[in-house]
């Protein structure tokens, strides 16, 4: 059972019968990311990757969304259709959102920001272009490398092709990796390759889930973001908004680390 299959089974045994009945009450899909909202109001983002496709990209189910079970739509997180991946893992954090609010003790959230685990001038390892963060990472270090599969053009850190991750992986300290990992299905292979690693970060609106599954494969935080008003949310990428206006007008970063949730669980 691979990273996704492993959330979906951790949220329905996480929140078993309080899972039957809600319903996905709105869907959308931009340019940047797919969104929904559930019937109790929760809301949930994934990054819609692009296939390297002459063809146009479409959703054959448009349209049929609305009303689906919210267990129905998590499934969707297996596909190998990339629209219908980035839906299901929508659909995830959305449903997570559940979770963390029926048992707050068991996701102990922290305030705090990627740099705040990031040690000065350590070797960084990207997995994914997340080109906000570079000038940040800058102030601590200048040895970051990005594993990148689109062309990317940057003077400033290193791009690498995907083929170089486990060459790469084994001189870093730490590694942040986009949540976008579970849409195109690569997490479990990058997790793996980061084995040993100082830290482990999953980083960005997609990684809003529950993390025990992915804290049991190595990762070492999660950090994502809370939906606070799914209506919002729902009308900024319908209108090819992206993180940085959901940051501004919908939503709020959030961080939980292993070892928080080690000693919470201890602690029960």
């Amino acid at each position: 059972m691979d990273a996704v299959e492993s959330l979906i089974r951790y949220l329905e045994k996480e929140l078993a019968g309080n899972l039957e009945g809600i319903k996905v009450s709105d869907v959308r899909i931009g340019l940047e990311y797919a969104g929904v909202m559930l019937s109790t109001g929760e809301g949930g983002v994934a990054h819609v990757l692009r296939e390297d496709s002459p063809e146009c990209q479409v959703f054959e189910e448009a349209g049929e969304l609305q009303g689906s079970d919210a267990k129905e739509l998590m499934n969707l997180a297996t596909s190998r259709n990339l629209i219908a991946a980035a839906l299901g893992v929508a659909t995830i954090n959305a449903v997570s959102q559940i979770a963390f609010r029926n048992k707050p003790q068991k996701y102990p959230f922290r305030n705090i920001d990627i740099l705040d685990l990031v040690k000065p001038g350590e070797k960084i390892l990207m997995v994914g272009y997340l080109a906000p963060l570079i000038p940040k990472l800058l102030e601590k270090t200048q040895n970051i490398t990005v594993i990148e599969r689109r062309s990317i053009q940057n003077p400033i850190v290193r791009i690498a092709k995907e083929e170089q991750l486990e060459e790469l992986s084994q001189d870093a300290d730490t590694a942040i990796i986009t949540g976008s990992t579970l849409v195109n299905h690569t997490v479990d292979s990058v997790l793996k390759h980061c084995e040993g690693m100082r830290e482990t970060v999953l980083i960005g609106p997609t990684a809003s889930f529950t993390p025990q599954p992915l804290f049991e494969r190595g990762a070492t935080a999660v950090m994502g973001v809370k939906i606070y008003n799914p209506r919002k949310m729902l009308e900024v990428i319908s209108q090819a908004g992206g993180t940085r206006k959901m940051l501004k007008t919908c939503a709020q970063k959030t961080a939980i680390l292993k070892k928080d949730v080690e000693a919470a669980t201890n602690n029960q």
